[in-house]
């Protein structure tokens, strides 16, 4: 039997009547079964340099692993600021690779920033440390939540 991944009712088609919506595939379930938020692989560090347009399709658990990602490049960028910065200091010409850290450490902090704001409008916060720990109880979170199917029993069933 075919149902609505959010209410759990039954549906025709990909209509569903009690929350009012056309469906998506995603959200046509089978049984009252939940929506699925596992990932197949964790996202791969290359994925952080995606359009915003793309993140915007991600899991949210997805764009947790590019944040961490995403701060740590940050973090690597700003440490080679910090070295164009001092060369200058000792008087060698470093005028372009100055211009080109520069630039390289506001896309990556433009990166974080989007990535960081794309969590904080589906979870209303962004973390401010992700450590193993908490992403393996975010993922823990997910498999509990998909546990329970959404049905009402009627008597003599």
């Amino acid at each position: 039997m075919k149902t609505c991944a959010y209410c759990g009712s039954e549906i025709e088609g990909s209509y569903c009547s009690y929350c009012e919506l056309v469906l998506s595939e995603k959200y046509i379930n089978e049984d009252g079964k939940r929506v699925s938020n596992r990932i197949e692989a964790y996202p791969e560090e290359s994925m952080l340099f995606k359009s915003t347009r793309e993140l915007l399709t991600l899991e949210t658990i997805e764009l947790l692993y590019l944040l961490r990602y995403a701060r740590e490049h940050r973090s690597m960028v700003y440490h080679m600021r910090i070295n164009v910065n001092k060369a200058a200091a000792e008087g060698n010409d470093m005028n372009e690779y100055d211009q080109v850290s520069y630039k390289e450490y506001e896309q990556a902090t433009r990166k974080v920033w989007a990535i960081e704001n794309i969590i904080k409008d589906r979870i209303g916060y962004y973390p401010q440390k992700i450590t193993e720990q908490f992403l393996a109880s975010y993922l823990e979170r997910i498999e509990r939540s998909e546990v329970k199917p959404m049905k009402i029993y009627k008597k003599g069933e």
